[in-house]
C-alpha cells in the first residue's frame, strides 16, 4: 500500500542503476573571448588597410599627423605608408584644371550691359602644393575654384569699365589679352598657380542689339538713298556729256565749215591773184609786141569791130529757174572800125 509513495528507484528492472544524464552548461568567458578576437582581427584588418595610401599621377599629397603637417615637400604619385587611425592624407590635383565661371554681367563706359562666359585653366607647380593645401581656404583644392572666380569677375569688370560698347567687337583681341594679363598676374601672385589660357564669349544686351540693328538698318537705307542719288547724278552727267559732245561736235563741224570757206576764199583769192598776174603777163607781152599801149588799144578795137555782128549788146540777169530779164543797151552811134595800123 505504501509502494506508491516510495521514491522511484534509479535501478532498472534488471536491478542495474542508470547514470543520471544532465546537459553541460557553457563555461563563462568563452563568448567574450571570441568577441574580443573578432574585434581585434577587425581592427588589425582596418589597420592594415589604413596603413598605406596611393597618389594618382595627376595629384600630389601631404600627410597630417594629429593636425601637424609631416613633409616639407609634397608626396608624389605612387603607393605610400602611413599610421592608421592617426595620419590623414590630403591630396590636390596638379594637372591641368579648368575653372568654369558662371555667366555674369559687366558694364561698359557707355552704360551698356554685357554678359560674359569665361573658362580659365591652370596647373599647380610642386613648389606651391603645400601652400594651396594648407594656406588657401580649406584643406585640399575643393575651394580653389571658389577663390578664383571672384578674381576673374573683378578683373573682367575692370577692363570692360573702360570700353565703349560700339568698339568692343573691333577691340576684342586687345580686350581679351588685357583681361588675361591682369587675371594671370593676380592668381599667380595670390595662389602660386601657373595660368594656362582664358576662353571668353560675350553677349550684348537685347536693348543694345535692337538699337544696333536699327542703326544698321538706317545706315543701309541712307546708303541706298545715296546710291540712288549717285545713279541719278550719273545719268544726268551722262546726258550732259552727250549734249556737250553733240555741241562740241556741232562747233567742230561749224569751225570746219568756216575754215573750209576761209580756205576756199583764200584759194579763190589766190586764184584770182594768179589769174590777174597771168593776164597781166599776157597783156604785157601783147602790148610789148605792139610797142606801145596805144597801138595795142587800137588793135583791140579793130578786132572788136571785125567780130561785131551789128546787133546791140544785151545784159542778161537772173539765175536758176527764175525768169531771165533781157535789158537792151541803148543804140550807140555806129562808127567805122578803126583801121589797124
Amino acid at each position: 500500500m505504501f509502494n506508491r509513495f516510495k521514491k522511484p528507484s534509479s535501478e532498472n528492472e534488471s536491478g542495474t542503476q542508470d547514470a543520471v544524464r544532465t546537459p553541460h552548461a557553457p563555461k563563462k568567458g568563452t563568448t567574450f573571448t571570441k568577441g574580443m578576437l573578432a574585434g581585434l582581427f577587425g581592427l588589425a584588418a582596418m589597420g592594415a588597410y589604413g596603413s598605406y595610401y596611393s597618389v594618382d599621377p595627376t595629384e600630389m599629397a601631404n600627410v597630417r599627423r594629429l593636425g601637424t603637417v609631416l613633409y616639407d615637400t609634397p608626396v608624389v604619385s605612387g603607393p605610400h605608408f602611413k599610421l592608421p587611425f592617426v595620419d590623414t592624407v590630403d591630396k590636390i590635383q596638379v594637372s591641368l584644371t579648368t575653372v568654369q565661371v558662371p555667366a555674369f554681367d559687366v558694364t561698359t563706359i557707355d552704360n551698356q550691359k554685357v554678359t560674359l562666359d569665361l573658362n580659365f585653366n591652370f596647373t599647380i607647380p610642386k613648389s606651391d602644393v603645400n601652400h594651396l593645401l594648407y594656406g588657401v581656404g580649406r584643406v585640399g583644392n575643393s575651394d580653389i575654384d571658389e577663390s578664383i572666380r571672384p578674381i576673374v569677375k573683378d578683373r573682367a569688370g575692370r577692363v570692360f569699365a573702360h570700353q565703349n560698347m560700339i568698339t568692343v567687337n573691333q577691340n576684342w583681341e586687345s580686350i581679351r589679352s588685357e583681361i588675361e594679363k591682369s587675371l594671370f598676374e593676380s592668381v599667380h601672385a595670390q595662389f602660386g598657380i601657373d595660368p594656362g589660357n582664358l576662353q571668353m564669349t560675350i553677349r550684348p544686351s537685347e536693348a543694345f542689339m535692337a538699337s544696333n540693328e536699327a542703326a544698321i538698318r538706317t545706315k543701309n537705307e541712307t546708303i541706298a538713298a545715296q546710291n540712288t542719288k549717285n545713279t541719278r547724278q550719273a545719268e544726268a552727267d551722262q546726258q550732259v556729256i552727250i549734249a556737250k559732245g553733240a555741241a562740241d561736235s556741232a562747233i567742230a563741224a561749224a569751225k570746219g565749215r568756216a575754215e573750209s570757206v576761209t580756205i576756199e576764199a583764200e584759194a579763190n583769192e589766190k586764184k584770182l591773184e594768179f589769174e590777174g598776174l597771168g593776164q597781166q603777163s599776157r597783156l604785157k607781152a601783147e602790148i610789148n609786141a605792139f610797142g606801145t599801149p596805144e597801138l595795142y588799144v587800137e588793135y583791140v578795137k579793130a578786132q572788136a569791130g571785125l567780130k561785131w555782128n551789128g546787133q546791140q549788146p544785151m545784159i542778161v540777169t537772173g539765175q536758176g529757174a527764175s525768169t531771165n530779164l533781157i535789158v537792151p543797151l541803148p543804140q550807140a552811134a555806129q562808127s567805122p572800125a578803126p583801121a589797124v595800123k
